[in-house]
């Protein structure tokens, strides 16, 4: 499996699941469920088993663009952190 997109509507907004693996293969995708959601987004890292380069870029990018990220592993956090203006290693 490389990623498998659920979205759940409920009263306080969009919840989009992302499960398995996100590679630049499957950024556009997700982009654009982001860019076609109306209202607030939560996006749930839960079962996100890795992301490459470009996922962790566009995450990084959703979060900056008040995407409210949840189920964010440690490791993936570090990797959103990092590469930052003013981060030091």
């Amino acid at each position: 499996m490389e990623l498998r997109l659920t979205v759940t509507v409920n009263d306080t907004g969009t919840v989009v699941h992302a499960d398995g693996r996100l590679s630049r293969l499957d950024v556009a995708e997700l982009e654009g469920l982001v860019r076609v959601t109306t209202g607030p987004i939560t996006l749930d890292l839960t079962n996100l088993l890795a992301a490459d380069d470009a996922g962790v870029a566009v995450l990084r990018s959703f979060s900056d663009k008040g995407v409210r990220l949840v189920g964010v592993s440690p490791y993936m956090a570090l990797l959103l952190k990092s590469e930052r203006p003013g981060d030091r290693r």
